[in-house]
Formats: C-alpha cells, sequence, structure tokens
C-alpha cells in the first residue's frame, strides 16, 4: 500500500511537471511576438523560419519588394519650349538657313528638331559648322576628351571657352526628412578651354581664367583692372563671356 502511494504521488508530480513546462513554452512564445517596431533582420529571420532554428515559415515568407516606378521631374532637353524661331544654322560650305525650332538633348548630345506632333529629326553636325538658338552657338568638336557638341561661350584664333551641357538623373527618397519624394533630372554645365595644346577644365575662379586667357603678367593685370572697374564677377559666366569679348581692346 505504501508502495502505491508512492506511485501516484510520482505520477501526480510528473503530470504537474509536464503542465508547468507547458505553460512555460506557451508563455515563451507569447513573450517573443514580434512587433512592427521590431522590423530588423533577426526578427524578420525569426518569424519567417529562415534561421537555423529549423523553423518552416508558416507566418510567413520573405519576399523582395519593389517600388513602383516614381516620377520624374525636369527635362532631357537644354530648352524649356521647342518654338525658338529663328534658328541659324550654318553649314560648313558656307551655306545659312534657319529653323522654326530646335532643341538640344543633354542625354544623347544631340541637336534636334521636331517636324511634326510626334517626330523628331537629328541634326547631322558633320555638315554643319554651327547651330545659334537664342543666342547660344553650339558647334561639335573633336578633342581627347571625344566628340561632343559643346556651346561655344567665346572663341578666338587661339582659345575657346567651351560650355559642356549634360543632364543628371537624381533619385528621389522614401525618407520623408529629405522632401525629396521623386526623381529628378538635374542639367550640368562643365567649362573647358581648348587651344592648340589641348583642352582642359575650366574653374570659374580668378586665378583660372587670368591663367587661361592672359598670357603674361602684364596682360594678367590689364584684365584683372577690366573686371574690377566694371564691376564684373569670375564667377558669373556672362561677366566672364563680356569681358573675354572686349580681350581686343584689354590687352
Amino acid at each position: 500500500m505504501y508502495i502505491n502511494l508512492k506511485i501516484k504521488k510520482m505520477k501526480k508530480l510528473k503530470i504537474i511537471t509536464v503542465l508547468f513546462l507547458t505553460i512555460s513554452v506557451v508563455g515563451y512564445s507569447q513573450s517573443t511576438n514580434t512587433n512592427v517596431s521590431d522590423n530588423n533582420a533577426l526578427a524578420l529571420q525569426g518569424i519567417t523560419g529562415g534561421n537555423n532554428n529549423g523553423g518552416n515559415g508558416v507566418y510567413g515568407t520573405a519576399m523582395r519588394f519593389v517600388n513602383p516606378p516614381r516620377t520624374v521631374d525636369g527635362s532631357i532637353y537644354l530648352f524649356n519650349k521647342w518654338k525658338n524661331y529663328p534658328v541659324v544654322v550654318k553649314s560648313k560650305d558656307n551655306k545659312t538657313f534657319t529653323l522654326d525650332n530646335v532643341n538640344f538633348n543633354l542625354k544623347t548630345n544631340r541637336l534636334v528638331t521636331k517636324i511634326s506632333q510626334d517626330s523628331i529629326f537629328v541634326l547631322n553636325m558633320k555638315s554643319i559648322e554651327t547651330v545659334d538658338i537664342l543666342g547660344k552657338v553650339f558647334k561639335k568638336i573633336d578633342s581627347e576628351i571625344g566628340s561632343r557638341i559643346f556651346e561655344v561661350i567665346y572663341e578666338s584664333d587661339k582659345v575657346s571657352l567651351l560650355n559642356f551641357h549634360s543632364v543628371k538623373l537624381v533619385e528621389g527618397s522614401v525618407n520623408p526628412m529629405l522632401s525629396r519624394k521623386t526623381d529628378k533630372l538635374v542639367h550640368k554645365e562643365v567649362y573647358y578651354v581648348l587651344t592648340d595644346e589641348g583642352i582642359n577644365e575650366l574653374r570659374l575662379k580668378k586665378k583660372s581664367i587670368l591663367n587661361s586667357f592672359a598670357s603674361n603678367d602684364n596682360e594678367k593685370n590689364s584684365l584683372l583692372n577690366y573686371f574690377l572697374q566694371n564691376k564684373l564677377s569670375f564667377k558669373k559666366i556672362n561677366d566672364v563671356k563680356v569681358a573675354l569679348n572686349n580681350l581686343n581692346n584689354i590687352f
């Protein structure tokens, strides 16, 4: 009888132990629920079964999320309007003609004209010397950096100042702190000095401009005085253009 009583007590203790373990497992499982605020790699791995603990992903599975296409602000064209009559085109065989519209595709570095609502014609710059659009003169120039169409700011027998126009895509961000939700096409300008010795990038700074367009100290002083007397800025391309167009009177 004593033995039977002892056996009953052991069975009762065993049942209590099993119940305790069951409650402990359930309690632990409830305490490890993953909240939205726990959206990190370790938490996602735990609920999708992507760990080394034998999980089978019954609560979900990892997937790649692709953002829908975003709106792009800006344009690949230099001019906002196509109607820029008259566009003066000078050919290499000394002929001059006009077009009622030409635009500059910054992405392809091509001058194009719209010949109908849905048709664009690419100008053949191998046969064209210059294209004047609203006072901006464009010319194809071959150099060590490649064959490109530049805007000619200033040109002489010895030196030329060129502007290379291009476009860059700046991607938007989902971060609300950046205030940049959409993609944007940004126009870029890089200035170059072309001489018989080659082509080099030019910074709109006093030292760079004086060294590029004045050949000695006397000419540098004369060009500097012209900027000062006329209150011109070395950082503004239109002011630099004014000074360069008067170099014959300055030197």
